[in-house]
């Protein structure tokens, strides 16, 4: 950037925590400067890997997040402002940008799924617990098996779930019809490492996300797209795994076990499908 700057005493500060570090700079241009420095902050689209938004000093996965511009003169070019819509106060003096940096990289497991060029995820993790109440019709006490086992003495078992939630930034042509199709379904083969059927996608979030400020000096923005999944693998006595669509069968008596539940002819409750969609370009129709 050949736009002359400085940094203002008192600046850089870090913050270290969970999230990596977080930082801001405060720099110093002149007034009719400002939005040549924030073009080479943001960058014009700020490819994940490339010559995009700005990296803090000797951190490239730090990056510059957001800035505000404010004068730190009165001395403002007399004009007549006609329309709400139309001029701003104009200064001969100096700007004062405050850039905040956050900690932006791409979630390094080898199991997520592929995304568009361009684009990148990030991943976090959950735990959460369900309670499933079991039928005493097959349950017998161990050392007094031809006692009867009353209700009460069955106990609600305590089922682990994961919650993984996967944030796919910079998602241009969001998969909308896909999204909404595949809310509320399981999924069909091995997924983020578990098993066919134990995982559920509970709902999705979308924002606004700003990408650049493009060449007629307009703000561009792309989506940032929030997927919860919820893992349910239930461990089962001989060692399989059971997902949504089992519950305990405690009938016939002499013959229990997990199985599958349906309705009609083959319906399970939660249908299934591939999760891999979520991750594509809805198809430009424009094109």
């Amino acid at each position: 950037m050949t736009v002359a700057f400085k940094e203002l005493a008192g600046s850089p500060v870090e913050t270290y925590g969970p999230e990596g570090l977080k930082a801001e700079r405060v720099l110093l241009c002149a007034w009719d400067d400002r939005e040549t420095v924030v073009a080479g902050l943001l960058g014009d689209g700020y490819e994940y890997g490339g010559d995009g938004r700005a990296q803090y000093p000797d951190k490239p996965d730090v990056v510059a997040i957001r800035a505000r511009c404010e004068p730190i003169t009165d001395d403002v070019d007399a004009q007549t402002l006609n329309d709400l819509t139309e001029g701003l106060n104009r200064y001969n003096g100096f700007a004062k940008i405050t850039v905040h940096y956050e900690f932006l990289s791409a979630a390094e497991r080898s199991d997520l799924p592929a995304t568009e060029k361009g684009t990148f995820l990030t991943y976090r993790q959950d735990y959460g617990v369900e309670t499933m109440k079991l039928s005493g019709d097959s349950f017998t006490w161990e050392d007094e098996p031809s006692e009867w086992v009353p209700e009460a003495a069955v106990p609600a078992i305590r089922v682990a779930v994961v919650k993984h939630r996967l944030t796919w930034h910079r998602a241009v042509r969001p998969p909308w019809q896909t999204i909404r199709t595949r809310i509320g379904t399981v999924n069909d083969a091995e997924f983020l490492g578990a098993a066919a059927g134990t995982v559920l996608l509970d709902g999705a979030t979308a924002e606004r996300e700003f990408i650049r400020i493009g060449q007629l000096n307009e703000a561009e923005f792309a989506w940032r797209l929030g997927y919860t999944f919820r893992e349910r693998a239930v461990k089962t006595g001989d060692g399989s795994i059971v997902g949504f669509n089992h519950a305990y069968r405690s009938l016939p008596v002499d013959a229990p076990d997990w199985d599958r539940l349906i309705y009609g002819a083959s319906n399970p409750p939660y249908p299934s499908s591939d999760f891999l969609p979520l991750f594509q370009f809805e198809a430009d129709t424009d094109a």
